[in-house]
């Protein structure tokens, strides 16, 4: 009956309509589009209804990312172990009576290096998905340093890597902005650099720890679509160039502590902290044709390899010649690009950093090396920087550890067209735990910044770097 009564009630609006029309070339338009629930069809779902995470949907990622290729800190810097035990992420009734997941973050403390658990949980091999509607109900933490998330990655990313599998963040918040979350993307655009394109959704009054609200993207061929509670926020197109969007990709939910974006703890931090997750979901467009879904040559790779990278190391120095450099950071990275303001050879590596705000780019080495014969020895480079830098990280990274260093705690020797160069002992990166055995990253600068702190934007040029025994 409420389907006749329905039809009935549009042809009549229809009849209207027309009536209204003030000559015979108005055309009036019914859209044939269904009804919002006529379109999604829910495909997959988990309720967290029963006693126990079921082991069908989520695996647990455990430690440090080293297990998984990633580097100490899961590539950020983040100061968590993520764990799979029930202390870290379960099943309960919350507040409301409903069964939910809890993923909840400790101050451990039993590890020094990283005093703090928490649990990393993906469908990776279990369940991926490509186009609909995602989305999952969600009360969040809060606290600086806390960097809770629901987003996915592409499923070839144990063989193609980061970004070129493609990221996209349904939900980021950082602990100590409580009234903001953002989504984003992350890829390797046209140019063969990483890309992102951010959007906020600032929450009216209070803050997104209060309740629960409903955190969602819509994703098609053409484009992703972010939601909070059913308001649109954002928007990112997919072009031709963005296969990493037309292929599957697989959910993770998860808390960090720490990390170059969210900060670290202090003494306001407060632990544990708790996100509960009412329901993951996942809907079908029933509306939607897809494409085919095409893996020929599916990984994305970035530029700026031996063609950029080779520019900025000694002529000599042949180790690092299989290398390409990467830039990051929030919302805009580092842009790198070739420069003839050089002390050795003819050409050197610009970074222009933008400044307000984290970012830096490192030297990845395309397979790990074995660096050892260099363990008493020294890393030196010659650089050109702005001189109201006071803190310069460099950080050189393995499989095994990572270091870091201000750059400007060690002396230099100023030399001509405004290159000063720098000498720092390898050892002070193996004492906080690199490995030169298994090197990845021979050399990275993060974060130039002033004397007040703030984060310096201007162009930084890079030569003649190598080893030294």
């Amino acid at each position: 009956m409420k389907t006749i009564l329905k039809f009935f009630a549009i042809l009549f609006t229809a009849f209207l309509l027309v009536l209204s029309c003030d000559n015979e070339n108005d055309v009036i338009i019914i859209s044939d589009e269904p009804e919002k629930e006529d379109v999604w069809k829910l495909t997959w779902s988990d309720e967290f209804n029963g006693t126990e995470i079921n082991q069908d949907n989520w695996e647990h990622k455990i430690g440090d990312g080293t297990l998984y290729g990633e580097n100490p800190g899961w590539g950020n810097d983040q100061k968590q172990l993520y764990t799979s035990d029930p202390a870290n992420s379960y099943i309960t009734t919350d507040n409301e009576g409903n069964s939910v997941l809890v993923i909840e973050a400790i101050e451990d403390g039993a590890d020094p290096k990283y005093p703090y658990t928490s649990a990393r949980m993906t469908t990776e091999n279990l369940q991926s998905f490509r186009y609909g509607k995602i989305e999952a109900r969600i009360k969040l933490p809060y606290s600086q340093s806390i960097w809770p998330a629901f987003w996915t990655l592409g499923i070839n990313k144990s063989e193609c890597g980061w970004p070129g599998s493609g990221e996209i963040d349904i939900m980021e918040m950082l602990g100590n902005q409580e009234h903001k979350v953002t989504g984003n993307v992350h890829y390797i655009d046209e140019n063969k650099r990483h890309n992102e394109e951010l959007g906020t959704s600032i929450i009216s009054s209070g803050k997104y720890s209060d309740d629960y609200h409903v955190y969602s993207i819509v994703w098609t061929p053409d484009s992703i679509k972010w939601f909070v509670d059913d308001t649109q926020y954002h928007e990112k197109q997919i072009t031709d160039d963005m296969m990493e969007f037309r292929r599957s990709h697989y959910l993770i939910l998860n808390i960090a502590v720490g990390g170059y974006w969210p900060g670290y703890p202090d003494e306001t931090s407060v632990f544990p902290q708790k996100m509960f997750v009412d329901y993951v979901r996942v809907y079908e467009d029933t509306t939607l044709n897809a494409p085919e879904e095409v893996f020929t040559d599916p990984c994305e790779v970035m530029g700026g390899g031996n063609e950029i990278a080779i520019h900025a190391i000694n002529s000599n120095f042949t180790d690092f010649h299989d290398v390409k450099i990467v830039s990051y950071g929030p919302g805009t990275s580092p842009d790198v690009s070739l420069s003839t303001v050089a002390v050795e050879g003819g050409s050197s590596v610009l970074a222009t950093y933008p400044g307000g705000d984290w970012g830096g780019i490192w030297f990845q080495l395309n397979q790990a090396m074995d660096m050892s014969a260099y363990v008493g020895g020294d890393l030196v480079v010659k650089l050109n920087i702005p001189e109201e830098i006071v803190d310069f990280e460099v950080k050189l990274e393995s499989h095994g550890g990572v270091g870091s260093v201000n750059l400007l705690d060690y002396p230099s020797t100023p030399l001509e067209k405004g290159y000063s160069e720098y000498t720092i002992p390898l050892s002070v990166f193996i004492d906080q735990g690199l490995s030169l055995v298994d090197l990845t990253i021979p050399f990275s600068l993060w974060n130039p910044k002033d004397a007040e702190g703030n984060y310096v934007e201007g162009d930084m040029f890079i030569d003649d770097l190598y080893f030294e025994e």
